[in-house]
């Protein structure tokens, strides 16, 4: 008779997931290379060229040859290539962490499958519910959405909470396990601003005490840092970040299987409404949508750290031969002590189950 045994160890996932094509690799570390790894091979004249082209392209290089093509700089790409190579390997050996209040464990993202993101801007209300899926690249947008809240022009505290309230109460924030919004910080030097930017934070103070009080939601709320949500998703641009609507615009209308890190499941109608959405209010549309995308896969990277859940890799041990499987689908759940079946189709289990 054969035994059959499956060790299942604990395998590090990390948030930006690795891509199978060498030249993939390249395209994408040559698309978050940073300003101080390009002083240790360029010039300042060179750098310059380099930020400017890719300004040019609209943020994104999609293909070597196309940098090679386009670029007027007067270098070896072969040297360059390999340079790339070796910053995607320190990188590879780095996660970059996404900084979240409170902070997640294993037992607290077991049962965290939808996030729904919000956020006030510019007198409107933006929303996105996401839900994940088997697959640990893979996401569901179940809703995305923006309204407009008429706040009076000039600033009272009691119109305003009212207003606001009756704004939330129109969004579904029970249809998703957990509410996140963005850690405010405002950094701005232009002092012109400084009324303006008063007034904001004052009504996101409004906003987020609102969510907090559970008046309207009795679910946690998390909150997560735009920057790393920036540096995440690649979005900077030498020490510029570039617009979160053009990535989140090619990721959804223009997603190939060789260029992804993350995979979306969207209605039709959905992109339909985003883009039909007046210009500037797709910014912060997509800067919603990207939260909680970022705070689903740090779901997914917690989750891989001490579940097993379809996609999870793992050594199967037939007899004196071992074989790399990955999982597909969990079927059930047996008791260790009964041999009885406790749940049909999980969705994941614990390793000391």
């Amino acid at each position: 008779m054969f035994f059959i045994r499956l060790l299942v160890p604990r395998i590090k996932y990390y948030s930006l997931f690795r891509l199978k094509s060498t030249e993939i690799n390249l395209i994408d570390e040559l698309n978050r290379i940073k300003t101080k790894d390009l002083m240790k091979i360029f010039n300042e004249e060179q750098i310059e060229n380099f930020h400017q082209l890719k300004r040019t392209l609209g943020g994104k290089f999609h293909s070597l040859e196309q940098f090679k093509n386009e670029s007027k700089l007067q270098i070896d790409f072969n040297k360059f290539f390999d340079y790339l190579l070796l910053l995607k390997n320190r990188n590879d050996n780095q996660q970059h962490r996404i900084h979240i209040e409170p902070r997640l464990t294993s037992n607290i993202v077991a049962d965290i499958e939808s996030v729904c993101s919000l956020d006030y801007t510019s007198s409107h209300i933006n929303w996105s519910i996401v839900k994940t899926t088997n697959d640990k690249n893979k996401f569901q947008v179940k809703q995305w959405n923006t309204i407009k809240v008429d706040l009076d022009k000039k600033y009272h505290f009691i119109k305003t909470f009212d207003q606001l309230s009756n704004g939330l109460s129109t969004i579904p924030l029970k249809d998703a396990n957990v509410l996140l919004v963005e850690e405010a910080t405002y950094r701005y030097s232009n002092i012109k601003l400084a009324t303006y930017i008063s007034q904001l934070q004052q009504i996101r103070a409004i906003f987020n005490t609102l969510l907090h009080c559970r008046t309207l939601s009795k679910r946690p709320i998390y909150h997560i840092s735009g920057r790393d949500i920036a540096l995440h998703f690649g979005l900077f641009i030498g020490n510029e970040q570039s617009s979160a609507e053009f990535f989140l615009t090619n990721l959804i209308f223009n997603n190939t299987e060789n260029n992804q890190m993350i995979l979306l499941d969207i209605d039709h109608q959905l992109k339909i409404n985003f883009h039909r959405t007046t210009k500037g209010q797709r910014e912060p549309m997509a800067q919603c949508l990207l939260r909680a995308l970022a705070f689903l896969q740090c779901i997914a990277v917690i989750e891989h750290k001490s579940i097993i859940c379809p996609g999870y890799s793992a050594v199967l041990h037939v007899h004196t031969a071992a074989v790399e499987v990955q999982l597909k689908k969990l079927i059930t759940l047996i008791d260790r002590k009964t041999g009885e079946r406790t749940q049909e189709h999980p969705r994941f289990i614990k390793q000391d189950q």
